[in-house]
């Protein structure tokens, strides 16, 4: 049961969110240049990244979601420059620009981001992670408390090894996840060659897949801007080189992270929508339930996509004010 501090700061966020809602909209003469940085660790593999938003602002380092890419974070753009916000977003091993490791863990995540901001030289910087980046902004809450400032998960997928959370999902979404149980051959066949040339030739094909379970909320901030042609560009970027870091998150989300969720120092700020078809909202109340120091944000009406788009700026402005 949360207690009385934890109770106001929870009515406080979601009254600050529902009477804030806003609608920053990415059109194409407003994009950032979102072409690849590169960092390079002592075995020769290089991660990707990108940097949005303010470039002299606090550091906020951004988990993008699954199959996805860096290229994920520039629909929050418009809101890091409104908070003055550094978001700086790598792409995960096997997706984008950033080197495939066959052998990669979720807490291994920590490893690479301590490269990455060590070359940037960040002592400290906060986590955002969003979807099925979730799991690895917590990884790295986990194995590196004194470098991260504040951490914020936005409609997370929750730890689905677990089959009550899995079996709160859609058919769809749990039939794409349980590719990580089978044999490796099952994942050559559904992720063959034809079908990662296909999505990553005509990443639109996804809108229909994606509108499967959207709340109302999501199909009208979907239908703004240039937000569904940036998510398209991601699923191009995650199916290029036989997504081999899609294939991976499948078979890590399917078995224990081993993340030790009591364990962790950092307090953790999760928002999500309670219409959300994606990641159910049941996943954000068993991670409010199994960590330490966690503060639940739930929006009535809010879908998977709604809830970073339209509440952007109050989620950046709250990793600020926990930052110091």
């Amino acid at each position: 049961m949360p207690d009385e501090k934890t109770s106001q700061a929870v009515r406080f966020l979601t009254e600050i969110a529902l009477n804030k809602r806003t609608t920053a909209v990415l059109t194409s003469n407003q994009a950032p240049d979102d072409g690849a940085r590169f960092v390079q660790g002592a075995d020769g593999r290089r991660i990707a990244y990108s940097e949005f938003g303010a470039m002299d602002g606090p550091p906020v380092i951004y988990c993008h979601g699954f199959p996805s890419s860096r290229r994920e974070a520039m629909l929050l753009h418009a809101n890091a420059v409104a908070t003055g916000t550094r978001l700086i977003a790598p792409d995960r091993p096997g997706y984008g620009d950033s080197d495939h490791a066959s052998e990669r863990t979720m807490i291994g995540w920590s490893d690479d981001i301590a490269l990455l901001a060590d070359c940037l030289r960040l002592e400290r910087f906060a986590m955002l992670g969003v979807s099925g980046g979730g799991p690895y902004a917590l990884a790295c809450a986990a194995n590196m408390p004194g470098r991260i400032s504040a951490c914020s998960l936005v409609c997370p997928l929750g730890p689905i090894y677990h089959d009550e959370l899995l079996n709160q999902m859609s058919w769809a979404a749990r039939a794409s996840l349980m590719m990580g149980r089978q044999p490796s051959w099952f994942g050559d066949i559904l992720l063959g060659g034809p079908t990662t040339s296909m999505l990553q030739g005509w990443p639109n094909l996804v809108e229909g897949m994606r509108s499967i379970a959207a709340a109302p909320a999501d199909r009208q901030v979907l239908a703004q801007g240039d937000n569904s042609a940036i998510l398209n560009r991601t699923i191009a970027d995650a199916m290029r080189n036989g997504a081999q870091g899609a294939r991976r998150d499948l078979i890590l989300y399917a078995h224990d992270w081993q993340i030790a969720f009591s364990d962790i120092q950092v307090s953790i700020n999760i928002w999500h929508g309670q219409a959300d078809g994606t990641a159910p909202v049941e996943h954000a109340r068993w991670y409010a339930k199994h960590l330490p120091d966690a503060t639940l944000v739930e929006l009535p009406g809010e879908g998977h996509y709604s809830v970073p788009l339209l509440y952007g700026q109050q989620i950046l402005m709250n990793l600020h004010q926990n930052q110091f």
